[in-house]
């Protein structure tokens, strides 16, 4: 059973909108580990195949609308194979201690305390997507 949690969902959109930022600028200075670079890529490709979460695969992160990104990726996560590269992504980053996975923890926390994102979670959208029956995993809220 995969469980995908909205930490894990800010924490994959985080990852994604680092390494979109990291490969167009080349100047980290910091060498991102192959999991961490790898990881987000993956999902990343994933959605652009299955055309899901167009706010992530437009290319444009530094004006994407995190409320938005977390709906969208939510709603892509209810195929399971989407589920899991969330879930891939989520434990790469808690996995490594460079100050890249720092960074994508500080704003996975950023993006979980957006007002857009507060609001999906209080109004109940994303957990109305996920208890769809398509979905075959469990959803943890934390």
């Amino acid at each position: 059973m995969i469980t995908v949690s909205l930490t894990a969902v800010a924490t994959a959109i985080s990852a994604v909108v680092t390494t979109l930022l990291t490969k167009a600028v080349e100047k980290t200075g910091e060498n991102i580990g192959d999991v961490l670079w790898t990881a987000p890529g993956k999902l990343l490709e994933l959605l652009r195949q299955k055309n899901k979460a167009p706010s992530l695969t437009s290319g444009e992160p530094q004006i994407l609308d995190y409320g938005q990104a977390v709906l969208e990726l939510t709603q892509a996560a209810q195929d399971p194979e989407i589920a899991q590269a969330v879930v891939h992504v989520e434990a790469a980053v808690k996995n490594d201690q460079s100050e890249a996975a720092k960074e994508i923890k500080k704003l996975a926390d950023e993006i979980k305390s957006e007002p857009s994102v507060v609001s999906l979670v209080n109004n109940g959208e994303i957990r109305n997507l996920l208890v769809n029956p398509v979905f075959h995993g469990e959803v943890n809220f934390g």
